[in-house]
């Protein structure tokens, strides 16, 4: 008896654990994640000579959903920003692109916290301070 309760206490925290946080994610899910730290890494050798201020998520972890899709529009935006930019060699042109790819492929994930806030309602930060959130972000996801 005392058997059973142990083991159905187990199997409900489990299943509190993944209504709170979510899945852990699947393989499919983690190649687009590898991916993006490497192309983020990349942008870390130009993150200077971008001069924009981007919309900064700040509740990653509550509304995981909400922040993906934040983060991909501002990346639509800081492609649409460089694409003329002279200065951006083409490696980090396509590192943007793939980032935006992988952002897209990763928005399925079914963390959505019922509060929370828009995009626009977030801080804009500089570029170096929003890659580097968004970096923490995707390094969060891969846990």
């Amino acid at each position: 008896m005392m058997c059973k309760v142990l083991i159905f206490g187990c199997i409900s925290v489990a299943m509190l654990m993944t209504t709170a946080y979510g899945a852990s994610l699947s393989s499919a899910k983690r190649k687009p994640l590898q991916t993006l730290i490497k192309d983020l890494e990349i942008l870390e050798n130009i993150k200077n000579k971008i001069h924009l201020e981007l919309y900064t998520p700040t509740e990653t972890q509550e509304c995981t959903q909400q922040t993906l899709q934040c983060y991909l529009g501002e990346v639509v935006t800081l492609k649409k920003e460089t694409e003329d930019d002279t200065e951006i060699k083409e490696e980090f042109v396509t590192a943007i692109q793939n980032i935006e790819k992988n952002l897209k492929s990763l928005t399925g994930l079914n963390h959505t916290g019922s509060e929370c806030k828009i995009c626009e309602a977030n801080n804009k930060k500089k570029f170096p301070d929003f890659l580097h959130e968004l970096t923490n972000f995707v390094r969060y996801l891969q846990k």
